[in-house]
């Protein structure tokens, strides 16, 4: 059996780690080492109970702690969940599309009664993933989010996530175009032919999303199509609003019409038919 990695190649792991992801240190509980050391992950679940024993017993790394525990945070507050399969990007251009995602102007939250001013929602995350971590937590949860169409499991390869825990199909329209501005800009000219300069391309290709941790996607066609119908929160409480008050507006306006003008203009015809009658019967009488 290999010797376990010194704490030196640990530290340089955990470098080279922060590079492809963008983790807000802040928000997340970081657990020490002797905490680290002692963990048990239950990082899949299995019909044997040999294997679940096994699991327990298992001691992981700092660093797969520390991943476990992000990708649960991530997970669990995020109504927007992309998954991405990544292929020929550096570390600096990773950088350069988090930026470009970045520069984008946040929109404000729905409104909230209990809100006195409006508020931004939250920046969305791009990080470079582990898939056997993520996979077993999603495993764990019973995501929806693991399988495909075709029932495969779509958690494996060279996978990144997008995440942002409000739902906002401006904002999520703007992240795409980004995206496909950032890969566009990064296409790299190289001399050889067509079908191996295509594959050496930098690539981000839409492999499926969850949103609100029910609905599923499963390719960039359904994505569009479901920015193409879907406004943003505000707008849709608008239109309900405006649906359940035009009964109301209907009635109200024939009330007005039963009890302002139109009951005039009938009360003077009465008054004129009863007026010629009574001309009549004065001129019969003379």
């Amino acid at each position: 059996m290999p010797p376990r990695p010194s704490s030196a190649i640990r530290a340089l792991s955990a470098n080279r780690f922060a590079s492809t992801s963008t983790i807000p240190s802040s928000s997340i509980p970081i657990i020490s080492s002797a905490t680290a050391s002692t963990s048990s992950i239950p990082l899949s679940i299995t019909s044997s109970s040999s294997s679940e024993l096994t699991n327990v017993n298992r001691i992981y790394t700092t660093r797969k702690t520390f991943l476990w525990n992000y990708y649960t945070h991530l997970i669990e507050r995020s109504n927007l969940i992309i998954i991405f399969e990544h292929s020929n990007l550096t570390s600096s251009e990773w950088s350069k599309i988090r930026n470009s995602i970045k520069s984008i102007p946040l929109p404000n939250k729905p409104f909230d009664f209990n809100s006195k001013n409006p508020e931004l929602i939250e920046k969305a995350n791009l990080n470079v993933i582990r898939t056997g971590v993520l996979n077993s937590l999603l495993f764990k949860k019973q995501s929806p989010l693991i399988l495909s169409k075709e029932n495969e499991n779509i958690i494996k390869g060279q996978r990144a996530l997008l995440t942002c825990k409000n739902l906002s199909p401006i904002y999520l329209k703007q992240i795409l175009n980004k995206i496909n501005i950032s890969l566009k800009s990064l296409k790299r000219d190289l001399n050889s032919n067509s079908n191996e300069n295509e594959k050496k391309q930098p690539n981000l290709k839409i492999i499926s999303i969850l949103l609100e941790g029910k609905k599923i996607l499963n390719n960039e066609i359904e994505l569009n199509e479901f920015l193409k119908n879907t406004p943003e929160l505000d707008l849709l409480r608008g239109q309900l609003i405006g649906i359940l008050q035009s009964p109301t507006r209907q009635l109200n306006g024939i009330l007005n019409q039963a009890a302002g003008g139109q009951l005039v203009r009938t009360l003077k015809g009465l008054e004129n038919d009863l007026k010629g009658e009574n001309s009549k019967g004065d001129e019969k009488s003379n």
